[in-house]
């Protein structure tokens, strides 16, 4: 008998391991692109997207590894985050505090309720000359990290 449930507690912290080494290799958070809105540098927005099963809540971001003053998270309820799309005065478009609301994993978003429900995720960040940005975010309760280079533009 005890042999038994050493062996299933043996399986369960087994299995349990492995699926926190696939989360770990693969995590849920994608950074898709980044614009510039205006032809000022010193906003980024970065379009990111949630490939897991569950909803992700943000926690920090930071550029050049220093907390920026000013970071919101946007909503897009119709089009993707491109160089074009207009920011200010979207009706479609809404602008939160970082920790306000989830990211909603992409797969389940219904890409037939344009104007209804959020379809597009970003985070806007004003710092002049950004280089790197890191976003710490929670998913399953366990702390993520995902960090982008951006390419200056010259």
């Amino acid at each position: 008998m005890k042999k038994i449930l050493f062996v299933l507690l043996f399986s369960v912290l087994v299995v349990g391991a492995g699926f926190i080494v696939y989360l770990k290799s693969n995590p849920p958070l994608v950074m898709n692109s980044y614009t510039n809105p205006t032809d000022d540098s010193t906003t980024k927005i970065v379009e990111i997207e949630n490939k897991g099963l569950r909803d992700i809540k943000l926690q920090q971001i930071l550029v050049d590894d220093k907390v920026p003053e000013n970071v919101e998270l946007v909503v897009s309820k119709s089009e993707p985050f491109e160089a074009e799309t207009k920011l200010v005065g979207n009706p479609n478009i809404t602008y939160y505090k970082l920790r306000q609301v989830t990211v909603f994993p992409s797969q389940y978003i219904d890409r037939k309720a344009i104007g209804k429900q959020p379809q597009h995720y970003a985070v806007k960040v004003e710092e002049p000359n950004i280089k790197k940005i890191t976003i710490k975010y929670k998913y399953l309760k366990m702390p993520f990290t995902l960090t982008a280079e951006l390419q200056s533009t010259k």
